[in-house]
């Protein structure tokens, strides 16, 4: 697979098929659904602020100041 389908829900089914990393890397507006911080945050990471993680602890102004600041 080269490309993430568009406008839709994507359940890949599967860890370390890359499908996340094909996701963040598409250049295209995607909300990824994780099911533990610790891989949020891991991306976050190897994203260098490209990726916003939400989590316990950010919050509406969090996601508006990220918004702001980074081009959509």
């Amino acid at each position: 697979m080269t490309e993430i389908p568009v406008n839709c829900i994507f359940d890949k089914g599967r860890t370390g098929c890359g499908g996340t990393e094909l996701a963040l890397r598409n250049g295209k507006h995607t909300i990824i659904v994780m099911p533990f911080v610790n891989l949020v945050m891991n991306k976050v990471q190897q994203h260098d602020g490209k990726v916003l993680g939400v989590y316990q602890g950010i919050y509406d102004d969090d996601i508006e100041d990220y918004i702001k600041t980074h081009e959509l």
